[in-house]
C-alpha cells in the first residue's frame, strides 16, 4: 500500500511539472492546477496617416499688411499661405520636362489652392508627397528674387523645400522639388543649384506670380565627367554656346557677388532679416 502511494505522488507530481512548462501554469486555493494562457505578443501599432493640415484663417488673415509683414507672420504661423504644388502651380519657362512650362510671366486664380498654416503644414515635400505628422523648418534666406523692389524667401526643412512670396494680398508657398532648390543665392536673385553631381550645375531665376511662381533656368553645364572632355557642353538658355561664351556669361550674372547667408528658423532671425 505504501508503494502505490509513493507511486501516486509521484506521477501527481510529474503531471504538476508538465503542466508548468505550458503556458505558465499556476495552482488555485484548492491546490488544483490552472493553465494558464500563453499571453500574446504584443503587435506594432499602425502607421498613423495624415491628411493635410488645412485651415480657413489665422489672426493676421485680412489685415493690411506690407510684404515683408506679411511673410513674417506667415512664417511664425500666424498668417495663412496658399499652397502651391510643384506639379501644378510652379512653372517651367524654357520647357525642359517639366510638369508645366509657359514662357509668360502672368496671374493665376486662387481656385482648387490649399490655404494652410506654415507651422501645422504637413506635406512630405518629396516626389511621393506624402502626409507627415508636422513641419519642421530649419532655415531660410530673404532676398528680392525678380529684382521688382519686393522680397521672397526661400525656406527649407524637415517636409523639404518651398518659396514665400506676397502677391495680390496672398502669401503664396510654393512647393520646388529638391533637385531644383539652389544651393546658393545671390542679392540680385540669381540661384545656383548642383545637379547631384560634381559636375553638371544650373543658375536660374524665379518670377513670383499671383497664383503662381515661374522659373526660368538661364545656365546649364556638364563638364568634367571625361577626362578627355567628350561629355562637357555649355548652355545659355538652353542654347549650347562655347566654354568661352559661358563664362563670360556667368561672370556677368553673378558679379562678383557672394551668396547670401542661411539663417536658423527662428522668431528672432525672422524679425531681423525678412525685411521690406
Amino acid at each position: 500500500m505504501r508503494k502505490l502511494m509513493v507511486y501516486l505522488l509521484v506521477c501527481l507530481m510529474g503531471i504538476m511539472s508538465v503542466a508548468c512548462t505550458k503556458g505558465g501554469s499556476t495552482l488555485n486555493n484548492n491546490g488544483e492546477i490552472q493553465t494558464e494562457a500563453p499571453q500574446e505578443t504584443e503587435s506594432e501599432a499602425p502607421e498613423e496617416k495624415y491628411e493635410l493640415n488645412t485651415v480657413e484663417s489665422l489672426e493676421d488673415d485680412g489685415k493690411d499688411m506690407s510684404a515683408a509683414d506679411a511673410l513674417r507672420s506667415t512664417m511664425k504661423g500666424k498668417h495663412s499661405a496658399l499652397e502651391l504644388m510643384f506639379g501644378d502651380r510652379l512653372y517651367n519657362r524654357y520647357g525642359g520636362g517639366w510638369p508645366n512650362s509657359d514662357d509668360s510671366i502672368k496671374d493665376m486664380p486662387d481656385t482648387g489652392l490649399a490655404r494652410i498654416n506654415m507651422h501645422t503644414y504637413n506635406r512630405q515635400l518629396d516626389t511621393a508627397i506624402t502626409p507627415i505628422k508636422e513641419a519642421k523648418w530649419k532655415s531660410f534666406v530673404c532676398v528680392d528674387l525678380d529684382q521688382d523692389g519686393t522680397k521672397e524667401a526661400f525656406v527649407e526643412g524637415g517636409p523639404g523645400v518651398v518659396a514665400l512670396h506676397y502677391a495680390g494680398g496672398e502669401v503664396y508657398m510654393t512647393v520646388i522639388n529638391v533637385s531644383c532648390f539652389p544651393d546658393k543665392v545671390y542679392e540680385n536673385g540669381i540661384c545656383y543649384r548642383a545637379e547631384g553631381s560634381a559636375w553638371s550645375h544650373q543658375y536660374d531665376r524665379y518670377y513670383p506670380a499671383k497664383g503662381a511662381m515661374y522659373r526660368a533656368n538661364l545656365t546649364d553645364i556638364e563638364e568634367g565627367r571625361a577626362e578627355n572632355g567628350s561629355m562637357d557642353y555649355y548652355k545659355i538658355g538652353g542654347k549650347e554656346v562655347t566654354k568661352e561664351e559661358y563664362y563670360a556669361y556667368v561672370d556677368e550674372l553673378i558679379g562678383g557677388l557672394t551668396p547670401l547667408e542661411w539663417h536658423d528658423f527662428t522668431e528672432e532671425n525672422i524679425d531681423r532679416y525678412v525685411v521690406d
